[in-house]
């Protein structure tokens, strides 16, 4: 029953590779999924609207939801503020992951189980994981990614620098994924990763 966590840097490829052990039989979870989610609680929106100031709030037809741009702004540009909404947010995620873990273990005990975490060694996740992976590639490349998905270069450049230096997250890792190399060469060190966890867990 491995859980592992799956991390990189934004633009990496985290979600790319994500999505590639779940075609090879591992069962996923994201993050950023799952904050999408807990961002339409009532309770939270409150919470994050306290936090971040009003003009994160959309209303519409009198119902209350969140400007997701707005509010990630505001967190890139202000490192207090952001520490605010991780503190509301994580534990909600936290609890998400351990239900989804019992959730799977109870269909199948031997799943191998991979949650993606872009913040995970920022956020002090690795105690929840038996094994680490980091996904990564240069920085040129991240931010042309992000460009050709529509960020602007000087705010791709900055949520870059908001996060943890990937060199750093690779000494932290148990396994690394280069996503240096297109979709192919990547599929091959997704299958020999997960060959090596299913060996040693």
């Amino acid at each position: 029953m491995p859980f592992i966590g799956l991390t990189g840097n934004f633009g990496m490829g985290k979600s790319t590779v994500l999505r590639l052990f779940k075609q090879l039989g591992a069962y996923t979870i994201s993050a950023d999924e799952t904050v999408s989610g807990i961002l339409k609680r009532p309770a939270i929106i409150n919470k994050l609207t306290t936090a971040l100031g009003k003009e994160i709030l959309i209303k519409r037809a009198g119902r209350k939801s969140i400007d997701k741009k707005r509010a990630a702004d505001i967190i890139f540009n202000n490192a207090q503020k952001r520490r605010l909404a991780e503190e509301i947010i994580h534990p909600e995620v936290i609890k998400k992951a351990e239900e989804f873990k019992a959730k799977t273990l109870k269909k199948n005990p031997s799943a191998v189980i991979i949650f993606e975490v872009p913040l995970l060694f920022e956020s002090g996740y690795e105690k929840l994981f038996e094994k680490v992976i980091v996904v990564y590639c240069k920085r040129e490349t991240a931010i042309s990614r992000l460009v050709a998905k529509g960020f602007s270069k000087e705010d791709a450049i900055k949520r870059l620098r908001a996060q943890m230096p990937i060199s750093k997250k690779k000494a932290l890792a148990d396994f690394l994924i280069n996503n240096n190399l297109g979709i192919n060469s990547t599929r091959e060190k997704v299958k020999a990763v997960l060959s090596e966890i299913t060996k040693i867990l």
